[in-house]
């Protein structure tokens, strides 16, 4: 093992790092960029100091590599459709509408021109319901009391 990271030079660092970057184009799970960034930083460093030993370049690849990650993962976190929904969705709670269909135990209720997945018990198509939670971007709702 040792023997395999002695030969260690920037251009492996450098290739790691590019490697994981397009692997990350691929995957979309923006992990994989913080700490090809990493490599790449390490690959640079050992470029302008190339007698650093190689437990100190995997010390600086690791540390640099939990840095990035975690602080990416603090001010860059990823938003994803359904995030965005559930953001949404949790602007309507409290506020009445329809049951649109019911199909094989799916409800709909519509809001505006939208159709929302919704939960609820003993509703019927026509029904005015009121959204009193949202689970992912599914709305749960009650009858409202006539």
């Amino acid at each position: 093992m040792e023997m395999l990271f002695e030969n260690l030079n920037f251009m492996h660092w450098l290739v790691l790092g590019l490697s994981l970057i397009i692997l990350e184009l691929f995957l979309w799970a923006v992990f994989l960029l913080w700490i090809g960034a990493s490599a790449i930083t390490v690959s640079i460093f050992f470029y302008l100091m190339p007698d650093t030993s190689w437990p100190i370049q995997l010390l600086i690849f690791v540390a640099l590599s939990l840095t990035s990650t975690s602080l990416a993962k603090r001010y860059y976190p990823v938003k994803t459709v359904d995030d965005e929904l559930h953001e949404k969705a949790k602007t309507f709670i409290g506020k009445e509408c329809k049951v649109s269909s019911i199909e094989d135990g799916i409800i709909k209720v519509q809001i505006g021109k939208s159709l929302w997945f919704a939960k609820g018990k003993n509703l019927s198509i026509g029904q005015a319901v009121k959204i009193i939670n949202v689970e992912s971007s599914t709305f749960i709702v009650e009858p409202v009391d006539s």
